[in-house]
């Protein structure tokens, strides 16, 4: 199946998924979106809108993300500033949930990061709000 403006995605019967590597998410890189479905006849048009409206939205999105993890880093003897995260980091995954309000998202390192960072930051998210984190959501900063 073509997501038109996207790519192609294909079916895998195991995880009940569309997935594929597709354009136009991240500026500068392919991204890995998988889409949670019932069955293979499952309607994806809601789905694939929902795709298309974080596409348009992305910047605003990532911008949650980069503020989070710096968050993280601010005043230990890691910091680094706001920029420098997201320059570190890129979106490598979505994968759209069943309910089609939960998003899992990974940001992944850039190949040149220091050690210390070079890891993957994964989210889950509804309706916008970071309800998960590979890393402390407690953080006061």
């Amino acid at each position: 199946m073509t997501i038109e403006g996207f790519g192609n995605i294909e079916f895998n019967k195991r995880d009940k998924e569309w997935f594929g590597l597709i354009d136009n998410i991240c500026p500068g890189n392919k991204v890995e979106l998988s889409i949670s479905v019932e069955n293979i006849d499952q309607d994806l048009n809601k789905k694939i809108e929902l795709v298309k409206k974080f596409a348009a939205d992305y910047e605003a999105i990532a911008a949650n993300f980069y503020d989070f993890a710096y968050k993280k880093y601010k005043n230990t003897e890691f910091e680094v500033t706001r920029n420098e995260i997201e320059k570190m980091y890129f979106l490598a995954a979505i994968n759209l949930k069943d309910d089609n309000e939960t998003w899992w998202l990974t940001l992944a390192p850039s190949f040149n990061v220091t050690s210390i960072y070079n890891h993957f930051l994964r989210f889950t998210t509804q309706n916008r709000k970071i309800i998960w984190a590979n890393f402390d959501l407690t953080t006061d900063s």
